[in-house]
């Protein structure tokens, strides 16, 4: 990174290290690798789930005795270091990390991970790309490539905290790792659910973010293209990948029932609203932890049509057995063809598994149940 590009991101986001974010400045110090941003006073929470979950697991060190001091994941300055920490969190580790000097001994070393295996999620996502390059005969650049794990690294570590559900464990097993704590993607306490009846089951929204391909709005917007008669609304970065958007511009610009929104917010009332009156999302991902726009849909109690790779192992969500565009048509099909009736009892259940499994006190639990399992072994979880 150059130097201008470090104070411009030292003025937007504070320094390289934001220290004592919680604690008393007394006993044991713990090390965070996330962000900065996420323990500035003007920090939007509803910017990502990620800013109040770091600060929710920063309060649970503080609560079991630890001074918490944050860095950005990516910072390589182990100059910023001053003590030996005696407990450190750690987003996607690598092979050399900055703190491996700065470890006090005996220190625990939990491996955060919020996402499916690299390997595995790189190769989906280019497999993908190479299926829109068979059928439109373009080739659209990967989005969301990210470095694998080196051999050896995970397995090194005393526990594994993870996001994500039964799917994105299997993409670990080949690593080896023994203790491994699953947390839930939280979503957000202010949201009101939207009554059922304002909902229309043939129209449908597809919330991303970054790689389209990747999230599959290649596979849907194919889907809609085919029925006139359905609606679909997309809210997602396209602007930002200019390869995709122009293979896909009929679909997103002159496809009268497909519209178009572009990045939203999902704290506004515009979006709010906006959603209200779709019957289902779908999100047919290759690669996720726990997609967290799923989670906001369910607190909206919008149902959800997801692919198993969205990382969500509940009953309640549609999980579609293959992401093949027949398959996909055929359960939006289904879907749209429901009765009032039964979407009035699937916006319910939505809502139900958002209030009993989604919300922030259940991330609050699961992270403070997982770093008691990690400090109370004396093994820890390294094979």
């Amino acid at each position: 990174m150059s130097a201008l590009a470090g104070r411009i991101r030292a003025k937007l986001f504070g320094g390289g290290i934001r220290r004592a974010v919680a604690g008393d400045g007394r006993g044991p110090r713990a090390l965070l690798l996330y962000t900065t941003a996420a323990f500035l006073p003007s920090t939007d929470s509803w910017r990502h789930q990620n800013v109040p979950q770091q600060r929710e697991l920063a309060a649970a060190l503080a609560e079991r005795g630890f001074t918490v001091d944050a860095v950005n994941h990516d910072e390589t300055r182990g100059r910023l270091l001053r003590e030996p920490y005696d407990l450190v969190v750690d987003l996607h580790p690598r092979a050399r990390p900055l703190y491996r000097a700065h470890l006090a001994p005996g220190a625990r070393r939990i491996a955060y991970i919020t996402g499916s295996d690299p390997a595995f999620a790189n190769a989906a996502e280019r497999a993908r790309c190479a299926a829109i390059e068979r059928r439109r005969g373009v080739r659209i650049v990967p989005r969301r490539q990210t470095p694998p794990f080196e051999e050896g690294v995970l397995r090194s570590f005393d526990a594994m905290f993870l996001i994500g559900g039964e799917a994105t464990r299997a993409t670990y097993e080949r690593h080896g790792v023994y203790a491994i704590h699953p947390l839930p993607n939280s979503g957000y306490d202010g949201q009101r659910a939207t009554d059922p009846a304002r909902r229309d089951s043939r129209r449908f929204l597809f919330l991303g973010g970054w790689g389209q391909a990747h999230k599959g709005l290649d596979l849907v917007l194919e889907v809609f293209a085919a029925r006139p008669d359905l609606g679909l609304i997309v809210c997602s970065e396209v602007a930002r990948e200019p390869d995709f958007a122009a293979v896909y511009r009929r679909e997103l610009r002159g496809t009268p029932n497909i519209r178009a929104m572009g990045l939203v917010d999902v704290a506004s009332p515009a979006f709010a609203e906006l959603q209200a009156g779709c019957g289902a999302m779908v999100l047919p991902s290759c690669a996720e932890g726990q997609a967290g726009t799923v989670t906001i849909a369910l607190g909206f109690g919008l149902p959800c049509l997801v692919s198993r790779e969205c990382g969500f192992d509940d009953p309640e969500l549609d999980t579609l057995p293959d992401c093949g565009i027949e398959t996909i048509a055929a359960h939006v099909e289904r879907l749209a063809a429901g009765t009032p009736d039964e979407l009035r009892a699937r916006a319910s259940g939505a809502r139900a598994v958002f209030d009993a499994r989604y919300r922030p006190r259940h991330y609050a639990a699961a992270i403070r149940s997982a770093l008691d399992a990690t400090l109370q072994s004396r093994a820890g979880g390294r094979a």
